[in-house]
């Protein structure tokens, strides 16, 4: 779509790759190769149920819509015979012709189905796009806690050992050796969780794409920063917007349909037969006489929906113009965030833990002192990690919002 291309070919991240990167227990191993995204998610879309179940309902739409553009009326065949005081044989043949224009109007409403069941399918497929994507960023999250739980484990059983050591020898108070005891307490309980998490994640993503595998794609690096002003034109190709415009025009034509239903039409008959030895040849006409009912009800009903439909486009118009300026703020606003990390975060963590090592085994830092610095550059670790994920949940959500995730995908090919 026009709407967005510019800004895609600005915001691919240069960084993105799907090779072979290790996160916690999706390593690679015995030569395996983890699967490159655009190829994983269109294997996973291929036959997808959801994808599959959409294309459906637009093959049920062409269909019908094929059927309302055929005539309306089959010519009748009748056939009559009495026995009386002299046999009668009759043939007849009538046809009911469409002089009130209800199959023009019935193909109408068949176009306008078609293009909804056209938008529909287009927003199925963004929506499992990015219910994908979002569903790996989350497993990747998660693994990355995971990881940094399971460090924070090892670096708290490195330190209770020391602290056993210097307790023993006494260099080191009993209360401070109990610290480092619930210190590594709390760095388990935490690995848990982190496990379970990463559990959850997994089991999403399994369900959406009905693959239980060790090895997932990756999402790596970052989408780079850029600004978009949002164009005011492209609105009208989203998706929902399409499907909220082919709806209103379904109410249109379904009101022309019911003005000519109050129109009615005439039937036209010919009849050849034979009575006694006499030959017959007969005409016949007749026409619905709309006394009764004129079916103007339905005509005031179908002008209603026409209503409804038309304010229902105004409101999705409105949400969706929200929905796309909001997730662009979201994902500015951590972008922002990732990039003041990278610059100033980044690098002072690891720092930091080298220099408390240092501190720690030139004995110049108590033992609760070190254990509540290392935790606070663990508990900022996984806080950079929860930024990361949600930046890339952010992007996702903007490329959902302006209809892109597949232009994107097709960038990073």
């Amino acid at each position: 779509m026009k709407y967005m291309r510019h800004a895609l070919m600005g915001v691919a991240a240069i960084g993105l790759c799907t090779g072979m990167v290790q996160s916690g227990p999706a390593a690679c191993a015995d030569g395996q190769k983890r699967p490159v995204l655009h190829e994983f998610i269109e294997q996973v879309t291929n036959e997808h149920p959801a994808l599959m179940a959409s294309e459906a309902a637009l093959a049920a739409a062409r269909a019908r819509a094929k059927g309302q553009s055929r005539p309306i009326y089959n010519p009748e065949v009748e056939v009559a015979y009495e026995n009386a005081a002299e046999v009668t044989k009759e043939v007849g043949l009538s046809q009911t012709f469409d002089w009130s224009g209800k199959r023009k109007a019935r193909s109408g409403v068949g176009r306008a189905e078609v293009d909804a069941a056209e938008a529909r399918f287009e927003i199925a497929r963004k929506a499992l796009l990015s219910d994908i994507l979002k569903a790996l960023s989350d497993y990747q999250t998660a693994s990355r806690l995971l990881e940094v739980a399971s460090q924070r484990e090892t670096l708290s059983e490195r330190f209770l050992d020391l602290a056993t050591r210097r307790q023993k020898a006494g260099e080191m108070p009993q209360a401070e050796l109990l610290t480092a005891r619930l210190a590594l307490a709390e760095a388990r309980a935490a690995k848990n969780a982190a496990m379970l998490a990463l559990s959850m994640a997994e089991e999403g993503l399994v369900a959406i794409t009905g693959e239980d595998r060790q090895i997932w794609p990756h999402l790596t690096g970052a989408p780079l920063q850029t600004v978009v002003a949002p164009e005011t034109a492209a609105y009208e190709g989203l998706p929902e917007l399409r499907l909220a415009q082919a709806q209103t025009e379904i109410a249109r034509a379904r009101i022309r349909v019911a003005k000519t239903e109050r129109m009615p039409d005439p039937t036209v008959g010919v009849r050849v037969g034979e009575e006694g030895n006499s030959s017959l040849v007969g005409l016949s006409a007749s026409i619905p006489i709309p006394i009764r009912n004129s079916y103007r009800d339905e005509v005031n009903a179908a002008g209603s929906d026409l209503v409804e439909a038309q304010q229902s486009y105004y409101a999705e118009n409105r949400r969706i113009r929200a929905r796309y300026d909001a997730s662009l703020k979201r994902y500015m606003a951590a972008s922002r965030a990732w990039s003041l990390w990278q610059d100033q975060g980044a690098d002072p963590l690891k720092e930091q833990r080298l220099l408390l090592d240092k501190l720690l085994e030139a004995r110049q830092i108590g033992a609760i002192d070190y254990l509540i610095q290392l935790n606070q550059t663990f508990a900022t670790e996984e806080a950079s990690v929860e930024l990361k994920g949600r930046l890339w949940n952010a992007w996702i959500d903007w490329q959902d919002a302006g209809a892109t995730v597949e232009e994107w995908l097709e960038t990073i090919q």
